[in-house]
């Protein structure tokens, strides 16, 4: 039984400095994903390729999923991130990244909730510290998605989003997949 509202759509996050994925959820349901990402030979900066990811996540949400995940007059309500943890000293560039993020979640009027990728692996696996490949598996299995290609970027950020929803209480089998194949993900560069 759902204990709260459910949200008018739900942008999931698996953010990093080089590469993110993305997912988006309507109703509850994955519409579609895809990864925000620059060449890897490019010599940018952190800031710089933050910067790329906030500018992507605006297109995403101007011009992109929006117009064709979102009916027409309905908004996204909430940003869900995974975050990077198990790490025990000060990494600047993530905590660059979580701070933007949490600046832009803020500038687009979105409620933002995070969790560590712990807690969304052992919620899927049994185990905190599995690999992305076996979480890839494990989220692809749930839904019923086998065989689909996606990124581990992707697949970590559609676990986020269905973490997420289970803990606001939907049943897991209200949260399905309307995407098919490759043509429910896309690049942004």
């Amino acid at each position: 039984m759902r204990t709260s509202q459910e949200p008018e759509s739900l942008l999931a996050l698996d953010p990093g400095v080089r590469e993110s994925g993305w997912a988006w959820f309507q109703g509850g349901r994955l519409k579609s994903t895809g990864r925000i990402a620059l060449p890897k030979h490019l010599k940018l900066t952190a800031e710089e390729r933050i910067d790329h990811l906030t500018a992507g996540l605006d297109r995403l949400v101007a011009e992109g999923v929006a117009v064709e995940a979102t009916p027409a007059g309905e908004n996204l309500a909430e940003v869900v991130c995974a975050q990077p943890s198990g790490i025990r000293w000060p990494v600047p560039s993530l905590e660059l990244l979580e701070t933007r993020l949490a600046l832009w979640s803020q500038r687009q009027g979105l409620a933002r909730h995070s969790y560590t990728a712990q807690e969304v692996r052992r919620a899927f696996t049994g185990s905190a510290r599995t690999s992305r490949d076996r979480l890839a598996y494990a989220v692809m299995a749930s839904l019923g998605l086998i065989g689909q290609t996606r990124t581990t970027h992707e697949w970590e950020a559609v676990a986020v989003g269905y973490y997420h929803l289970a803990l606001r209480g939907y049943p897991a089998s209200s949260v399905s997949s309307e995407t098919g194949g490759n043509d429910g993900s896309t690049s942004l560069s």
